[in-house]
């Protein structure tokens, strides 16, 4: 009975006093006077391991309220913005967070739902062994979730043990959707992973790269013309990409269309002629070419504009789509879910840039949301 009673204090001591640095001093010269006393109390052992790690690691500022609180959530989001890295400390978290050893053995075994828990472990000492088929799930989970890869996964993966293998793997699981072309900017930020881990050159990535600049580069004619040289050397960069380009070429057309271009080489141009010879070869009436199309029209023009948004990006006219969503949003700045559509339709045309930016805002505004809910109603 005497020893439970003593336990049970030290225990008290441990969890409910040290709410604080200097309750925790406090708590740790008490035990130490009683390990004097009990020199070889197992259960005295055990808790100073504790608070031995308790105390180490509440002295870094960033951690030192989850620490003291022993709160889990709470230290992971803390190490996850922590910017400094002590890698001294990892034995001590598994200590005080012992979760968190057992989530990196699961990870290592291959559950990937543990990564957001050991991702920034990384600044403690932990060097990752990333299990197979984390490569394959990385590639497809990044592709729905622009989020994935921060700056905690590229450095967890760089201080993995087996990062050229991920690499090499990650390029792998790109190659299959090289014919993929509405994910070519997210296959070049995978790419660009994969080189920050092994500094492997690959033809993927050089290919993407040229055609994220020649994205970039036609987007920058969005309101502007084109003159017949600059017509003539976008295409001679085009011709010479070895990706599906079906996207590009449907730009540039557009674009050499409404600065008056005409070219008969372009397979858009031999189309239209193609199409207008079919017409004239079947005799279509003028009325119904008349009124089928402003039937359509007219029908689309009642349409609430979240439904023409949907059906442009269908179509993959991503800009027309951008435009939509930037006016719809000018009636409610705060509307989450069209805001995350708006940063995909940036994504998909090479905006990187403006895609973080509406991801920023989208994460701030669930932010702001969660908050709301959580703070009591007056």
């Amino acid at each position: 009975m005497r020893k439970f009673l003593l336990v049970l204090s030290l225990f008290l001591i441990v969890s409910v006093l040290a709410q604080s640095l200097e309750d925790l001093e406090k708590s740790w010269l008490e035990l130490l006077q009683r390990v004097v006393r009990e020199p070889d109390s197992d259960e005295l052992i055990e808790l100073g391991r504790k608070l031995s790690a308790k105390r180490r690691l509440a002295q870094v500022e960033t951690l030192k309220d989850s620490v003291l609180e022993e709160n889990l959530d709470k230290f992971v989001a803390n190490l996850s913005e922590m910017s400094e890295t002590r890698d001294d400390l990892l034995d001590e978290c598994f200590v005080l967070f012992p979760r968190l050893k057992t989530d990196v053995a699961s990870f290592e075994r291959g559950d990937n739902s543990k990564l957001n828990n050991v991702c920034a472990l990384w600044k403690l000492g932990y060097k990752p062994v990333v299990p197979q088929g984390f490569a394959a799930w990385l590639v497809q989970t990044f592709l729905s979730d622009p989020f994935l890869i921060d700056w905690n996964l590229v450095f967890f993966l760089k201080n993995s043990s087996n990062k050229d293998v991920i690499a090499k793997q990650i390029r792998q699981e790109c190659e299959k959707l090289k014919d993929k072309e509405e994910d070519y900017p997210a296959l070049y930020r995978l790419m660009v992973l994969a080189k920050q881990l092994d500094g492997a050159d690959s033809q993927l990535e050089s290919e993407l790269s040229r055609y994220i600049e020649l994205m970039t580069s036609l987007e920058r004619y969005s309101s502007e013309r084109l003159s017949k040289e600059e017509f003539e050397k976008f295409s001679r960069i085009l011709n010479n990409l070895n990706l599906k380009k079906d996207n590009l070429k449907a730009i540039l057309s557009h674009l050499a269309e409404r600065s008056g271009i005409r070219d008969s080489s372009t397979k858009e141009l031999e189309n239209r002629k193609n199409l207008q010879k079919l017409m004239t070869r079947w005799g279509f009436r003028i009325d119904l070419m008349v009124l089928v199309p402003s039937a359509l029209f007219l029908t689309f023009f009642f349409l609430p504009r979240r439904w023409k948004i949907s059906f442009f990006a269908f179509l993959k006219a991503y800009k027309i789509a951008i435009k939509l969503s930037q006016k719809e949003l000018s009636k409610d700045p705060t509307d989450i879910h069209l805001r995350t559509q708006l940063a995909m339709f940036y994504e998909r045309i090479g905006e990187s840039e403006k895609a973080f930016q509406e991801y920023k805002i989208v994460r701030d505004l669930s932010r702001m949301v969660k908050k709301d809910r959580i703070l009591p109603r007056a």
